[in-house]
């Protein structure tokens, strides 16, 4: 078939002059083209897309007699800078070089070739299309290597992609173990790039998987390669950079020529640290299965589906009372009584059943005993889910079976307790609201155990808010122990208790709420105040004898001028002597004055033998102590016991009531007079001083000190180091709530035979 751009001429038609086909210019030549047709179009697309390789040419100008013709138009398109109807009009193109005919027609060639100028080269359309089926040969070749060359290219980048997404970390050597070529996962592990490595002796190389190469060893890869050309692998062991054993998996393979020789080798790493821990890992855990079994308390067995013994432990072996040899291999029915082995089949049955595990417990008569079992049984499944086995675990629980009959008739032991106790026992939780109110608790605060549970226990408080401030006590010190309160009783009657309140916990040790045990003490509060009372007066009894001193002065003055005014108005009777009337003005202030201090001193007698309250004052220590002083000094006379003082002259004032402060001296003096006393004779001396913003008395006496076995509970009530009947045991313990109650301190130094010092310390007003 012709080519198209023939246009109807025969291959064998010849041109009327040869023409000669331009070679490749340096220069693009100035080129004209006469016919406009697809040809004129392919030709100038050509052209423009610059596929004509080395022939390079400008088309300066196009020429048609049909003005529509599709190279006219293309020629238009693309900005042809001449477009014309006429082939003579393109001999105008400044510095035309060459003329293409590609009209088909040998008088259109003809013409062209009588009318061009001398210089400008003609090419007809019959050289111009075996020039266009040798451009397309060769165009065709071209093509074909560049799709080879694309296809080649396409390939190595696909292996590279794929060599670089190998995850395990591949280096390519030579036969003199020279780095060819590393993957991404070698150089990013690694933090290198493919120009730190290539070039290098992979010895020179550490890999943070297997560590610093060890070429010079036999286990190195290479070697290996080299001397049977057949690929190898090695696990190597190192330590890193924190001590960790790491492990890797080295895989290398020979890279052969076309002639069989080795060219180099390629070498896998991969870290199998995982593995190898994994691995050992369940070696530990078979070890510990295997001892698990052995020494396990509880019986473990692996029975197979037709129920006979694949594995007991020596647990199992006991509880079955048999030997490992004699069970293995037998069913239940074949080694245990009917009874016990149709016990144990059930469970069996009931595994296979539900295919999953069970948990029961068994009761079994074994060696005319009974034996309580919790025990699990559950399937043993191979790959595809299917039963293979039935395993168990037994428990003894017999003991513990036994210790919930003992613990349950210990609890209705002490559920009967609670009931007949006329204490009152009140439990709450953690929000503080009742959950047992025990029957001496109804008694005692008169209500019903249904009326208060759930309620809150702060409703039995005289004051709500101490309960919450015990309870917050409790959870720091576990518990707050003979505590006297007031509760409220339902008809608003008070009630005097002594509370112990504790920590409830459960079995895990968490706190769960309160247990609250209270004591009636109304009767045995009231007889201790009875006893302090008496305390009171017994010592108002002991000052007896230096108050009746203190009145018998006063009363012996006015005894005489009472006298004297009897005597002077015997000797006037009308009393009209001035002298009578002076003496008597004169001796009336001094009878006033000398009532005035009996008043005084029974005043403060009677003050003292009264109850008070405790109100903050401020008193001067030293004062206070001159002013008890006299009531002692009769008592201290007939003891033989000298009394020296030593005040603090600048000594400030502290803040307590000035009565309870002389209560407090009183006891000490006493005790201290009491003590000596037993001896005969002796001293006693009184200092006070000031220390760091405190006021400190110090009453120290050289009697017999006080006995070991009484120091440590000196200051508790009832507490006495007299004969009987010689003291309550009060006096300190009245002695100690007061000072505390002022926020002040007392302490004592006793050696025996050497006396006893005690401090009071107060603190100062500011």
């Amino acid at each position: 078939m012709p080519h198209p751009t023939l246009r109807g001429r025969s291959l064998d038609a010849q041109p009327t002059e040869v023409t000669e086909i331009p070679s490749r210019p340096t220069r693009p030549l100035n080129t004209a083209i006469v016919g406009g047709g697809k040809g004129c179009a392919s030709f100038l697309r050509m052209v423009a897309e610059d596929k004509l390789g080395g022939f390079r040419l400008q088309v300066r100008g196009v020429a048609d007699v049909n003005p529509d013709a599709p190279g006219i138009r293309y020629a238009r398109e693309t900005g042809v800078e001449l477009v014309a109807r006429s082939h003579l009009d393109l001999y105008q193109i400044p510095g035309l070089e060459l003329i293409i005919e590609l009209t088909g027609s040998d008088e259109v060639y003809q013409e062209l070739a009588r009318t061009r100028p001398p210089h400008v080269r003609l090419i007809d359309h019959f050289s111009a299309s075996l020039f266009w089926e040798l451009y397309t040969s060769e165009e065709a070749v071209i093509r074909q290597r560049t799709e080879m060359r694309e296809r080649v290219q396409a390939e190595r980048e696909w292996i590279q992609q794929v060599f670089n997404s190998i995850p395990d970390e591949i280096v390519v050597v030579d036969d003199e173990l020279v780095v060819l070529d590393a993957n991404a996962s070698f150089l990013r592990a690694n933090k290198l790039g493919l120009d730190d490595v290539r070039g290098r002796h992979c010895y020179d190389l550490e890999q943070s998987i297997r560590g610093e190469c060890q070429v010079a060893l036999h286990s190195c890869p290479f070697f290996e390669v080299m001397k049977t050309k057949a690929p190898t692998s090695v696990v190597r062991k190192h330590f890193d950079r924190s001590g960790t054993p790491r492990y890797a998996a080295i895989v290398a393979a020979p890279l052969l020529n076309s002639d069989g020789s080795i060219a180099g080798m390629l070498e896998s790493t991969r870290d199998i640290t995982r593995r190898i821990r994994l691995e050992e890992e369940l070696k530990a855990t078979e070890v510990r299965l295997h001892q698990f079994m052995e020494l396990a308390p509880m019986a473990a067995y692996v029975k197979s589906l037709g129920g006979q013994y694949i594995d007991i432990n020596p647990a199992a072996c006991r509880l079955l009372q048999h030997e490992r040899g004699e069970i293995l291999g037998r069913t239940d029915l074949e080694i245990l009584p009917r009874a016990a082995a149709e016990v144990l089949r059930q469970s069996d049955a009931e595994v296979l059943r539900r295919r999953q595990p069970v948990t029961v417990d068994e009761v079994v008569e074994l060696g005319g005993a009974t034996w309580y079992l919790s025990t699990v049984k559950y399937p043993a499944l191979d790959g595809q889910g299917n039963i293979t086995a039935i395993c168990g675990i037994s428990n003894d629980v017999t003991a513990l079976k036994q210790a919930e009959l003992e613990l349950t008739r210990t609890r209705d032991y002490l559920q009967r307790v609670l009931d007949h106790s006329p204490v009152i026992m009140v439990t709450t939780d953690v929000e503080g609201r009742v959950v047992s109110f025990n029957p001496g608790a109804e008694e005692s605060l008169g209500y019903r155990h249904e009326e208060v549970i759930g309620q809150p226990a702060a409703r039995f408080f005289k004051d709500p808010e101490e309960r919450e401030r015990l309870v917050r006590r409790v959870r720091q010190t576990g518990a707050v122990r003979g505590k006297e309160t007031t509760l409220v009783r339902k008809d608003g009657s008070p009630l005097f208790v002594s509370l112990t309140l504790a920590q409830l916990k459960d079995a895990e040790g968490r706190f769960i709420g309160t247990v609250g045990i209270s004591e009636d003490i109304s009767q045995r509060k009231a007889l201790v105040n009875q006893i302090m009372q008496s305390e009171r007066l017994a010592a108002v009894g002991r000052l007896a004898a230096g108050v009746a001193h203190e009145i018998n002065n006063p009363l012996a003055v006015i005894g005489e001028v009472a006298g004297y005014l009897e005597d002077l108005l015997g000797a006037d009777p009308d009393g009209r002597s001035e002298t009578l009337l002076q003496e008597i003005r004169e001796s009336l202030p001094k009878i006033t004055k000398q009532v005035m201090r009996c008043r005084k001193v029974t005043f403060r007698l009677l003050t003292f033998s009264r109850k008070s309250a405790a109100r903050v004052e401020l008193a001067d220590v030293n004062a206070a102590l001159d002013e008890i002083l006299p009531f002692l000094e009769k008592e201290a006379q007939l003891a033989l016991v000298t009394v020296h003082r030593d005040y603090d002259k600048e000594l400030p004032k502290v803040k307590i009531e000035e009565m309870q402060l002389q209560e407090i001296f009183i006891n000490l003096i006493t005790n201290a007079l009491q003590a000596i006393g037993k001896r005969g004779y002796g001293n006693i001396w009184i200092r006070t001083e000031r220390r760091e913003g405190k006021v400190v008395a110090i009453i120290r006496d050289d009697g017999p000190g006080i006995a070991e076995e009484v120091r440590d509970r000196l200051f508790d009530p009832f507490v006495t180091t007299k004969a009987p009947g010689q003291g309550t045991g009060l006096g300190l313990s009245i002695c100690y709530g007061i000072i505390k109650r002022y926020g002040g301190e007392i302490s004592f130094e006793s050696r025996p035979g050497q006396g006893t010092t005690f401090y009071v310390i107060l603190p100062v007003e500011q």
